[in-house]
């Protein structure tokens, strides 16, 4: 499968590419420009050959990774992402789109700051065509965490979404990585009060200095 990352720098898209391009899927990383994306995938490629994982990791335009993708996980910073989205929305056609975006106030603590919409990922519904299917998922996921290829990811992933066969192609790239499990929570409404976890996780982290994440029992 074609995965592409917009934006796909920094420890939660490496831990994300390097994982799927160890169990075989082809991966890109978007970037603004083919220069930027063509230095992340060699700095990527670097670092997921020290894992033993020879795989197809590329650096493309994020325009043209999104085209060329089946898949695409949104990684961009919140404050961009509905522009960058917007300029590049006749790249998408009937993508599955993961969103594990989450617009946050940082200040004396960190706290959730939704768009008018409600969501992060319903903005990015709305942005794109209608027959984009967006998913919600991996907000709860520490960047550190996906990054260190040491430690079991021994998390749950929450996915929402309004499509169950796009949800079961998220869930099936979830489990795929060692030991996540997903599990689905409904319609993409609910993903307000998913993204909405991911600043108390943070503020956990920053006082305890601990890689918190969520698990049901």
């Amino acid at each position: 499968m074609k995965i592409s990352l917009l934006g796909g720098t920094g420890s939660f898209a490496e831990g994300l590419v390097i994982r799927w391009a160890k169990v075989g899927h082809e991966v890109l990383i978007g970037s603004r420009t083919q220069e930027k994306a063509d230095v992340a995938a060699a700095e990527i490629n670097d670092k997921a050959k020290e894992q033993g994982v020879d795989g197809s990791i590329v650096g493309m335009e994020n325009g043209e990774a999104a085209k060329a993708s089946e898949v695409v996980v949104v990684c961009l910073p919140p404050e961009y992402t509905k522009g960058t989205l917007e300029g590049i929305s006749g790249s998408f056609t009937n993508q599955i789109v993961i969103s594990p975006v989450v617009p946050m106030k940082f200040g004396k603590v960190v706290s959730y700051d939704p768009p008018e919409v409600g969501s992060a990922a319903i903005e990015i519904q709305n942005v794109l065509p209608d027959t984009v299917n967006v998913v919600s998922a991996y907000h709860n996921i520490p960047a550190k965490g996906l990054a260190n290829f040491e430690k079991p990811l021994d998390y749950d992933v929450v996915i929402c979404g309004d499509n169950d066969d796009a949800k079961a192609v998220v869930s099936k790239l979830t489990e795929e990585m060692p030991a996540l499990k997903a599990i689905d929570a409904g319609p993409l409404e609910i993903s307000a009060m998913i993204e909405a976890i991911t600043p108390l996780i943070i503020n956990m982290n920053k006082k305890h200095k601990h890689e918190f994440s969520i698990k049901f029992i």
